[in-house]
């Protein structure tokens, strides 16, 4: 039996969260939710997860800010960005340089976002 994938689900909008948090779930994953940089900061100090994903834009701590952080404090954990605002050379130089593992645009399609994630998680 293998463990489950704990997945933190980072956005400032609750419908995305709730939405995600259902779709994840249903697909077997755990999951945490915060709704900003820092409650999501806070959340990793306390808890074990394996991926992050992250928006792009919000309040106080943009989703790349965040992110540096997470690969700074738990190198171990795999880091992603769903967002319909990035600039789209931003998340290809953050994919080339490691900084994310994968990166998602807004609206998403359920059936890819769920399989990369279990794809991201594996590699």
């Amino acid at each position: 039996m293998t463990a489950t994938i704990r997945v933190l689900v980072v956005d400032d909008v609750r419908l995305v969260l709730t939405s995600l948090r259902r779709l994840l779930e249903r697909a077997g994953f755990h999951v945490e939710v915060a709704e900003s940089g820092a409650d999501a900061l806070a959340l990793l100090g306390r808890a074990e997860v394996d991926i992050v994903l992250s928006d792009f834009m919000m309040p106080g701590m943009n989703g790349i800010e965040l992110l540096r952080e997470v690969a700074a404090k738990w190198p171990h954990v795999r880091r992603a960005m769903l967002t319909a605002q990035a600039d789209k050379d931003l998340l290809d130089r953050s994919l080339a340089d490691g900084l994310l593992h994968a990166a998602f645009q807004k609206p998403w399609n359920n059936q890819h976002l769920v399989a990369d994630l279990f794809r991201i998680r594996a590699s």
